[in-house]
Formats: structure tokens, sequence, C-alpha cells
């Protein structure tokens, strides 16, 4: 991770208590810095605020939410140096700002916006399309964040999931889990090489494996006690990463795949992942 922080968005939220433990386990796991964000827009119908709010009244309110977001942080881990930042404005932007400077963000699926009932809320969607760094997305108050279990990483050959295939393979390795990796595959229309008459399924297989074995490269000699095991199946990718979520503690994705369209932020594996899966999700660019 090239920034010296972890960032982490609160609203009070049961999702964005999630993420700050979350953050304070992956930042403390790195040896980095926690920074607890909290950013309000006047404008929003949310908690009580508006328009007219009184400021001295906002601005107690976020004292009460980055103290108790710095109290859930120490009580992973008390000697995790944690600071906070309160911005005026839309949470996804000032995250999108923090981004700039982080090695992670952390935020839930979720938070107290217009729209915390959908399955994934607009700041996350938000700051996931358009952040600079890795993304943490935590989609459940109980998702797992002990070592161990198993992560997931979805493959497709592309520059962003190969990547994506280091840093799974990193968590993996620091918190003693196994990898699972995953590629899924689905014909395109007749024009597809794959269809062809002279296609081996088999073939096609050995083929990814080698380029997953290459990808890994020295990984797989400094920790060969990284169990890693290879699946490519016919199907839809997202259903097949939300299938092999149950029971996962992580699933990683790569922000685009070879799909979809140039000069797109984010691909819409990635997008669908945040509201289905049931593991939080990595994701990275």
């Amino acid at each position: 991770m090239a920034g010296s922080r972890v960032v982490v968005g609160v609203d009070g939220s049961p999702l964005s208590v999630a993420a700050v433990g979350h953050a304070a386990r992956l930042a403390a796991a790195r040896g980095l810095d926690l920074v607890v964000l909290h950013a309000f827009a006047a404008d929003l119908p949310m908690l009580g605020f508006g328009g007219g709010a009184d400021r001295g009244e906002v601005d107690a309110h976020a004292q009460r939410l980055l103290a108790a977001g710095v109290a859930r942080a120490h009580a992973v881990d008390p000697g995790l140096t944690v600071t906070t930042l309160v911005r005026d404005g839309f949470a996804s932007q000032a995250l999108v700002d923090a981004s700039r400077t982080a090695a992670l963000v952390v935020v839930g699926a979720r938070g107290h916006g217009v729209l915390s009932r959908a399955s994934v809320g607009a700041v996350a969607m938000q700051v996931v399309t358009h952040a600079r760094c890795p993304v943490l997305v935590v989609g459940h108050e109980t998702a797992s964040g002990s070592d161990g279990g198993r992560v997931v990483v979805g493959v497709d050959g592309s520059k962003a999931s190969l990547k994506a295939l280091g840093a799974a393979f990193d968590e993996a390795a620091r918190t003693r889990a196994s990898l699972d990796v995953v590629h899924a595959w689905q014909p395109r229309g007749a024009g597809d090489p794959t269809l062809s008459a002279s296609s081996s399924w088999s073939s096609y297989e050995a083929e990814l494996e080698a380029s997953v074995e290459a990808a890994l490269g020295s990984r797989r000699t400094e920790h060969p006690d990284v169990k890693v095991e290879q699946e490519v199946v016919r199907g839809d990718p997202a259903k097949a990463l939300v299938d092999r979520s149950e029971g996962a503690s992580l699933v990683v994705v790569g922000s685009r795949g070879s799909g979809g369209f140039e000069g797109l932020h984010v691909g819409s594996t990635a997008l669908q992942l945040m509201g289905r899966s049931h593991a939080p999700i990595l994701v990275v660019r």
C-alpha cells in the first residue's frame, strides 16, 4: 500500500461501526495510522438535521461520532495511533479526497443516508468508483475480521485482477488463511474463441492456472504455507464470487475487469458484489 494511513468513514450507522473495527485491524497489522473521518452536508435530510441546523449541535454530534470511532478502534488495538477529521460537505467527496494520500479507505456499504435501506449506499458506490486507492466495503455488522478462514479472489486475466490476486495472496499470508482463486467464464457470442470446435476446456483451465502461478511469482516462494486452490467455472462472475463468499473472511476483486467499456472507473462485477457478498469486499486498483 502506497499511503501511510488507513481512512474510515463514520456516520453512526451500524455498518460504519463495523467498518471502524475492520479499519483498525488492518491499520494495526500494517503498522499504519488510522484516520476516523466524518463529513456533514447540511442540505441532506438525515439524522434530524436540515439546512437550518444549529452549527454547535452539528459539531457536537460530529465529535460524539468521532469519539465513539476512536474508542472502537482502541478496543481493537490500544496502541494504534488514531486521529480524527471533520469535513463540511458530502461524505463521498471527503473520502475520495482522503484517498489521494491513503493506503486504504474503509466504508460501510450503507449508512444513515436517505437511501440507507438500499443494498448499497450512494457513499459506498461513489467512493469505490472514484477513490485513488483500494477500498474495503463492509456489508455486514457481523462480518469476520479474525485470522484464518478463506480469502476469495476473482481473476479474469486483466491487469487489475492480477493486482487483486497479489493483494489477496498477501492478505491470506498475513492472516494465515487459504486462498481461493475463482475465474468465471461466460460466452460472449458466437465469435467467442472458447466456443469453437477446436477449443479445449482443459487447456483453458491449464492456461489460467499457469497465468496465476506466474503472477504470484516470488510470493509463493516466500509463503509456501499458503494453500492456493484454483477454480474455473462456467457462469456469471458476480454470482460465482457471491456463492463463494459464504464463510469467507474477505473477497478481493480488481476495480475493472477484461469486459466493459473503456473509460469506466469500476467494473460491473465489483459493483454487483458490493450489495450481495457475504464477506467484506476489497476493491483493488
